[in-house]
Formats: structure tokens, sequence, C-alpha cells
């Protein structure tokens, strides 16, 4: 998922430290609160993109959309039953949803087909569309699809930087998080650098903390 989501009229980010979503209206310059949930009823926030003039967040409870002028969300599908979305992006002209062992393919939102399941890559836990692809950030390592993600082919095993659990783009850059720390790559993930005191979307989104917690089926983690 992009830390950081900019549309025609404003940019949007998930504060994940206080499950809301902020937004600005000045380039990124400063940001301001666009929706704090006070009732737990949709849960905690987990990934956010822009798709067809709205807003799309997974949470806990499911998929919920709203316009960005202002937030109306509406639940548009509920989260998937022992197997549950993680996250969600926009990808030419459909939307894209992974859980851990698959990824789901729709056109608004309401009805999901699978496009691809197995354990290949290890779990999905982030998406990200990217120089006109779609990358995923993997239990192995960097993944890019093909044929509107019924394939996935490795860009990047990690063995010495760790598990990849968020992934997000600014320019001709990634930037990455794994289990170990922050990471870089100027060639479309084929070499990843340390990210030395933490720059660039984490910073500017969290203060550089920890965002991510891979989200792992409850079974796997109790085990």
């Amino acid at each position: 998922m992009p830390l950081v989501i900019d549309t025609p009229d404003a940019s949007f980010r998930v504060n994940y430290l206080f499950n809301r979503i902020e937004i600005s209206r000045d380039s990124r310059k400063s940001w301001a609160i666009f929706f704090e949930e006070e009732t737990p009823a949709m849960g905690s926030l987990r990934g956010l993109t822009f798709h067809r003039d709205a807003l799309f967040v997974v949470t806990d409870t499911g998929i919920h959309s709203t316009p960005t002028d202002a937030p109306q969300f509406t639940q548009v599908s509920p989260q998937r039953k022992g197997a549950e979305f993680v996250d969600i992006e926009s990808f030419e002209g459909m939307l894209y949803a992974c859980t851990n062992d698959a990824i789901f393919q729709a056109a608004s939102g309401v009805r999901w087909r699978l496009k691809y399941e197995g354990n290949a890559c290890g779990h999905f836990f982030s998406l990200l569309n990217f120089k006109g692809k779609l990358f995923a950030a993997c239990e192995k390592g960097i993944y890019v699809a093909s044929q509107e993600g019924k394939f996935w082919h490795p860009r990047f095993i990690s063995k010495d930087i760790g598990m990849f659990v968020a992934l997000d783009g600014r320019g001709d850059k990634l930037f990455a998080q794994t289990d170990q720390g922050f990471f870089v790559s100027d060639d479309d993930a084929q070499h990843w650098a340390p990210q030395k005191n933490v720059q660039g979307p984490w910073t500017e989104a969290m203060g550089g903390t920890m965002l991510f917690e891979p989200r792992l089926k409850k079974r796997e983690k109790n085990s």
C-alpha cells in the first residue's frame, strides 16, 4: 500500500498510530484529520487506495469506500472469514486485494474474483502500483504480477534483510519496511540498501516508527 495516496484534489494517508485517515490540501506540507472513528464499528484501518474517484479502505470488518470531499463511508464488501483481506490497491482500472495466501480482483469492490492462490511467494502483506506494474511485499521477498495477478514473479528474494511487510514508492525510488528495518531501492526492487535515518515516506507518515505488523491467520499466530 502506498503510505500517501495522491488524488486530483488532495493527498490522504492512514495514521496507524491513531487509527485515522488524514488529508493534505497543500502538497503534503500540512495534515488534518479527514476521518477518525469514535466507535469501533469499522475496526482497525489496514490499507488505503484511490479508485474511480473514491477512497477505498480495508479494515477489520471489510472494505469500505467514501467520496474524497467528505468522510461518508459505506461498506462495499464484508471481511473474508478465515482468510482476511490485509491490503488493497488500484491497478489498471481494477481493484486488487490480498489475503495472506491469495489475490482477488474486483471492478468496484463488491464482487471479488480469485486470481491467485498459493504459497510460492510466502504470505502476502502489501500491494503497490508502481511504474505500471503491480508489486507485492511478501514473506519471501518482492514479487511482480502478470496477467492481472494470475502469476507472480520474483523480483527480489530476501535472504539477509528480513521479511518484507510494506512497500511505498516515490518518483523512481521504492521504500520498504521489513521485520529488520527500513530499506530503499533505486532499480525497481532488484537491489536494496538500508535507509539511513529512516527518511522518506515512513518519517513523513508516522515519524519513522514500526508501522506495520504482519497480519497472519490466527491459527498460525498461535501455533
